[in-house]
C-alpha cells in the first residue's frame, strides 16, 4: 500500500509538470517546482498573471513586480515570493522574488522578465530599461503634521522625461528644525520626531548627470500632544551581571486612549552609567554587587520623562574563601608583633568561575569569642583584610586569633550562596612575640 501511494504522488507531480525526466534544469529548479506544485494544490491555484506595472524601470533604479494567482472562484493569492523569476539579459539587471534591480547599464534597453509557477503557463512581460532623465521630485501632500515622539511617514514621486513617473532612490533631509526631528534612515521617508515645533523637509536624488534634483521643501508641524510617558522593562526588580533586559517607552497622547510605543523616538539613559550597557533598547547588567546596586533607567522625549529603578547584582555567589594576599594558602599563617598580615577573599560563582581579591560587601572581623585573650587596641583588622599587630603587645608566648570574612547586605545580614549556605569563611592565625 505504501509503495502504491508513492508511485501515485510521483505520477501526479509529473503530470502537472513539476518533475522533468530529461535531465535538464535539475537541482534547485526541480525542488522549486515541486514546492510550487504542492502549494498550488493546497491553495487551488488555477491561473497566474502579473499585477499592473508601468513596463518601465530606470537604469539606476528598481521595480517590485507581483505575481497574482487565482483559484477557480477568482480568489486572488499573492505568489510573488513563491514564483521562479528570470530576466532575459542579466547584464541589464537581476530579479529575485519579483524585485528587479537595474544594473546601471547606460542607454535605453529592452528586456523580458518571466515568472513561472507550478508548471502553469509562464508569464512574460517586456520591460524598457529606461535612461529617461530625472526632471523633478514632488513630495505627496499628506501628511503635513504629526504627533511629537512618533514617526511620520512621507512619500514622494520622481518624474522623468516623457512624462514617466517611476520608483527611484531618494535621500530625505530635514532642512529646518533638525533638533526636533531626523530621518533615521535617509533612504526612507520615515521621520523620527523628538519634540514639537515647525520643521521643513525635502527629498532629493541625482539625475543621469549626477546633478542633484531637489523637491520643494515641505512644511511639517509636529504637534505638542504627548501628555506623559512610562518606561517598562522585560525584567523588573533584580537583574544580575551578564543578564539582559529589553526596555520600552510608552507615550500617552491627547488623541489616543491606549499608550503608544515610542521607544524608537525616546532617549534612554542610566544613572549611574556604569551599571548597565546599552545596545539600543536592550541593556546588559554589569558591575553589580552581592547586595545589589541601584540604577535608574530614564526615558525622555518631548519634554516628558519617567524613571525605572532596577537592582544590579553580581552573578550569584556559591562560596567565598579567605586567602593570603600573595596567593598562598592560609594553613599555618602567622604574624609577629609590630607587623601586618594581608588577607583577601576569592569568590566562587554559581557557574564555578572565580574572582580573586573579591571585595564586594566583604565584612572582616576578629572573632573575639574564639580567639585567645588579647588587648583589642593592639590587634585589629581593617576593611581591606589587613591584620595589624602593635609592637607594644608584649606577648610572653604565641597566641591564636580567629578571623572571619562575611558577605553582608546593607542591613548587616549575612547573605546566602546559591546552595543556601551562608557566604562566610574563617581562618586561625598565630601571633608571635617579637
Amino acid at each position: 500500500m505504501r509503495s502504491k501511494g508513492i508511485h501515485y504522488s510521483l505520477a501526479v507531480l509529473i503530470s502537472m509538470g513539476a518533475l522533468g525526466l530529461s535531465g535538464c534544469g535539475g537541482g534547485d529548479g526541480d525542488s522549486a517546482r515541486v514546492a510550487q506544485t504542492v502549494d498550488a494544490s493546497k491553495n487551488g491555484v488555477t491561473s497566474i498573471a502579473l499585477a499592473d506595472n508601468p513596463g518601465y524601470v530606470h537604469y539606476k533604479s528598481f521595480y517590485q513586480f507581483e505575481l497574482i494567482g487565482k483559484d477557480k472562484d477568482g480568489k486572488e493569492i499573492n505568489l510573488t515570493n513563491k514564483a521562479t523569476w528570470k530576466i532575459s539579459d542579466p547584464s541589464l539587471g537581476s530579479i529575485k522574488n519579483g524585485y528587479l534591480k537595474a544594473a546601471g547599464k547606460e542607454g535605453q534597453n529592452n528586456a523580458t522578465i518571466s515568472a513561472a509557477y507550478a508548471g502553469l503557463p509562464t508569464i512574460e512581460r517586456s520591460v524598457v530599461i529606461s535612461n529617461a532623465n530625472l526632471e523633478s521630485i514632488t513630495i505627496d501632500a499628506s501628511p503635513s503634521s504629526g504627533d511629537e515622539c512618533r514617526n511620520i511617514t512621507f512619500t514622494a514621486k520622481a518624474h522623468f522625461e516623457g512624462g514617466l513617473t517611476l520608483p527611484y532612490a531618494m535621500t530625505w533631509v530635514v532642512t529646518e528644525g533638525k533638533a526636533l526631528a531626523s530621518f533615521k534612515d535617509p533612504a526612507t521617508g520615515v521621520l523620527r520626531t523628538l519634540n514639537s515645533g515647525a520643521i521643513k523637509i525635502t527629498a532629493q536624488a541625482p539625475d543621469n548627470n549626477n546633478k542633484v534634483i531637489q523637491a520643494e521643501a515641505k512644511d511639517v508641524q509636529i504637534e505638542d500632544s504627548l501628555l506623559s510617558l512610562t518606561v517598562e522593562s522585560s525584567k523588573t526588580g533584580d537583574i544580575r551581571d551578564g543578564e539582559t533586559a529589553t526596555l520600552s517607552v510608552k507615550g500617552q497622547y491627547t488623541s489616543t486612549v491606549d499608550p503608544v510605543d515610542i521607544t524608537d523616538n525616546a532617549t534612554l539613559s542610566a544613572a549611574p552609567t556604569n551599571l548597565v550597557a546599552f545596545d539600543g533598547a536592550k541593556i546588559t547588567a554589569q558591575n553589580g554587587t552581592a547586595a545589589g546596586a541601584k540604577v535608574v533607567i530614564t526615558g525622555a522625549c518631548g519634554g516628558e520623562s519617567d524613571g525605572l529603578e532596577l537592582t544590579v547584582k553580581e552573578k550569584q555567589l556559591k562560596s567565598i574563601q579567605i586567602k593570603n594576599n600573595n596567593g598562598g594558602g592560609t594553613a599555618n599563617l602567622s604574624v609577629t608583633e609590630g607587623n601586618t598580615l594581608n588577607l583577601n577573599v576569592t569568590a566562587t560563582y554559581i557557574d564555578d568561575a572565580t574572582k580573586d581579591d573579591y571585595t564586594n560587601n566583604i565584612f572582616w572581623e576578629i572573632d573575639e569569642e574564639r580567639s585567645a585573650d588579647f588587648n583589642t587596641s593592639m590587634i585589629s583588622i581593617n576593611s581591606s583584610g589587613e591584620v595589624n599587630v602593635n609592637s607594644d603587645l608584649n606577648l610572653v608566648q604565641p597566641i591564636t586569633i580567629y578571623v572571619n570574612a562575611e558577605v553582608r547586605d546593607a542591613s548587616g545580614n549575612v547573605l546566602n550562596g546559591s546552595g543556601g549556605a551562608a557566604l562566610k569563611d574563617d581562618i586561625n592565625i598565630t601571633v608571635n612575640a617579637n
